[in-house]
């Protein structure tokens, strides 16, 4: 019950705060993600699946409409259990004002990939991936986003494709 009370006054406040996308404040939030992917192998070839992540994101306004941060990834399934860090640089492309602000994100990161059968060994993948979306900003700090995800691994599969929802709250440096 405490815990309740605390999310929920936290939550509160960081509404009633004026901040948005300017220099100096915290962005805490996460993405909702549906994914597909490709295998490279010769047994699954052009055959995609998809599944859905949760990814917990944080990061600091360096610059107005300028972000980075760093957001960390896991996902478990019947047959892989993964955890990727993935430091990332967001822009936004319209000023403060605008209730909707596209913006365009690029990153570089590392995956830990386990397989559940013990005849497989665990993988470290390095990746990069790159973002375009925009945000609806609720109030002055409150905002849902939208994105079309675009990530390249160095081996296990050759590319993948994602779309992610996303929700952010922005809280000003006091």
């Amino acid at each position: 019950m405490k815990k309740t009370i605390l999310i929920l006054t936290f939550f509160l406040i960081a509404i009633n705060l004026k901040a948005q996308t300017t220099q100096g404040n915290w962005m805490f939030g996460g993405d909702v993600i549906l994914q597909g992917y490709k295998f490279e192998n010769q047994v699954n070839k052009n055959k995609f699946n998809y599944h859905v992540e949760i990814f917990p994101k944080a990061g600091y306004f360096i610059k107005d409409q300028f972000v980075i941060g760093s957001e960390i990834g896991v996902f478990i399934n019947e047959a892989t259990f993964y955890t990727s860090l993935v430091p990332f640089a967001r822009y936004y492309l319209f000023n403060n004002e605008k209730i909707l602000n596209p913006f365009l994100e690029g990153g570089f990161g590392f995956k830990n990939i386990s397989y559940k059968s013990s005849s497989s060994k665990n993988l470290n993948d390095f990746m990069y991936q790159f973002k375009i979306g925009t945000s609806l900003f609720f109030t002055n700090s409150v905002a849902l986003n939208l994105s079309l995800n675009y990530k390249k691994n160095s081996f296990q599969f050759d590319e993948e494709l994602s779309l992610a929802f996303g929700f952010q709250i922005h809280l000003i440096r006091k």
